[in-house]
């Protein structure tokens, strides 16, 4: 059922059995598994079911740090959240990922890949994929990228190829997807503009009691549940603990002052270096239109463990393919008749000229944080006030050393060579910007409560009924987008919350 928080009376709390604070794919995915159950469920959502501007601006905030990261334009406050944003595109974390590194502090989760797995696969029939294909091989050497370093597929490279799918703008919508469920739900309440502005304890401080929600006209309420679920993103999960400390001096869940650290994204370092293979300039067919899948290259996981460096992406350009290209001479009378030759017989012209670019996995580290700035908002709430550190040591040993291990890579085979650009020499590269908006951590998954905000079913240490959804709850961030991820994730707590006595 669709109401709103104008329908809701304020003289009387709304009660629930369990109350999700947030419709994107983390809030979707959990009332997913609890739709047409013996529960009464609240799917609160902060804006309407459309984008509306004076909602948009309650995302706004300060950036103290080095790093600049947008607060407000990478986050959607209405019906779907960011899955309106989502490019779609899907890879699951690798099995190594999930334990401990010894040369990387606070690494390691308290779950392992089989305890995701199972919602991996469901997460994939939900965003109209196949798991299976994330480890078909024979996928891997199609693309005529990839046919252009075929060589890299060899038994004991240096380096790996993964397979990322594409969930298509119908199916990685999950709000509209399964709108029409939610809007008929007897059991599911959809209440739009209900931005929550207090996270309420009971008298002990060891529960939930209720949350307080108000919109921009003037109209409040309570919700009461007897479970709670934080799933509005890693920016304003930790922002709506850290404000409400009615109860704790520094917020609610924060006794060890963890909320909010670790702060974690995906940066591109752009201008690393040429490749330049030593075949010559060749013509392949044609990519297909429409494809739903594409190969990424990075470092293979025993030389990343032997070399102490990140997961990462190699991202490669043909400088065929762009304008921009000072390699392409339009008066080169024989690169003409090339690339003619490759359009009249229905192929693509490659040079043998690439430009090469690192995707970086970010590790978790207490220099990257949110805080609450000084400004509130619109209802009260004080602004985010966003940290984000100039790229770690780590972060460039990771980019120097992937290149460097993709030459000798390249040397071995005789294949080409890499030239280092300047902006990578100077240091110029790693002041970036970051385009990507994947926002990671600040509410991080962790065995004890020391190093951690949830346990190892996102529900917070320091409470009895209040569990946290998405990617906040990432103990790392790999280098995958991270929604498919929050989606498996959120279908687990899920279930867990299925199973438990409320």
């Amino acid at each position: 059922m669709f109401k709103d928080i104008k329908d809701l009376s304020i003289e009387e709390d709304n009660f629930y059995d369990i109350c999700v604070i947030g419709s994107g794919p983390a809030g979707i995915s959990v009332v997913k598994k609890l739709l047409n159950s013996k529960y009464k469920i609240a799917l609160l959502e902060s804006g309407g079911i459309h984008p509306e501007d004076d909602y948009q601006a309650l995302n706004e905030g300060k950036n103290s740090g080095p790093s600049f990261l947008s607060l407000d334009h990478s986050r959607m406050r209405s019906f779907g959240g960011a899955g309106l944003l989502w490019a779609g595109w899907c890879a699951p974390f690798e099995s190594n990922e999930f334990e401990k590194k010894p040369f990387l502090h606070l690494s390691g989760w308290p779950i392992s890949l089989k305890d995701i797995e199972t919602y991996y696969k469901e997460a994939a029939k939900m965003l109209g994929i196949s798991y299976e294909k994330f480890y078909d091989k024979k996928l891997i050497g199609e693309t005529a990228l990839e046919k252009n370093f075929k060589e890299f597929f060899r038994d004991k490279s240096l380096l790996k190829a993964s397979v990322f799918q594409a969930s298509s703008p119908v199916n990685r919508n999950l709000a509209e997807k399964y709108r029409i469920e939610l809007e008929n739900s007897n059991n599911t309440h959809v209440i739009f503009h209900s931005t929550v502005t207090d996270i309420n304890l009971s008298n002990n401080g060891k529960d939930v009691d209720n949350v307080s929600i108000s919109d921009l006209s003037g109209n409040n309420a309570n919700i009461k549940a007897k479970i709670f679920v934080l799933a509005c993103g890693a920016l304003e999960n930790p922002r709506i603990l850290l404000s409400s400390n009615k109860y704790y001096k520094n917020g609610i869940g924060n006794s060890q002052g963890l909320v909010g650290s670790c702060f974690m994204s995906h940066p591109g370092i752009n201008n690393v270096g040429e490749i330049h293979k030593i075949s010559s300039d060749k013509c392949y067919d044609g990519q297909k239109k429409n494809i739903d899948y594409k190969v990424s290259f990075e470092i293979s996981p025993k030389e990343r463990l032997k070399h102490k460096i990140l997961r990462h992406s190699l991202s490669v350009k043909n400088f065929s393919q762009s304008t921009k290209s000072k390699l392409i001479d339009k008066s080169n009378f024989f690169l003409n008749i090339k690339k003619t030759f490759c359009k009249i017989t229905g192929k693509k012209y490659f040079s043998n000229n690439w430009n090469l670019a690192v995707g970086l996995e970010q590790p978790p580290t207490l220099s990257n944080y949110l805080k609450l700035d000084n400004n509130i908002d619109q209802l009260g709430v004080p602004k985010i006030n966003m940290y984000w550190n100039k790229i770690s040591n780590i972060e460039r040993d990771t980019v120097i050393k992937s290149v460097n291990i993709m030459a000798q890579e390249l040397g071995l085979l005789n294949s080409g060579r890499i030239k280092l650009k300047d902006d990578l020499l100077s240091g110029k590269a790693f002041n970036v910007d970051d385009p990507i908006n994947h926002h990671i951590g600040t509410t991080r998954m962790s065995d004890s409560p020391k190093t951690g905000v949830v346990d190892k079913n996102c529900k917070v240490f320091d409470l009895s009924n209040l569990y946290i959804a998405g990617s906040s709850v990432f103990a790392t961030s790999s280098i995958v987008n991270p929604t498919y991820t929050i989606v498996a994730l959120s279908l687990r707590l899920g279930e867990y919350l299925k199973k438990i006595k409320i």
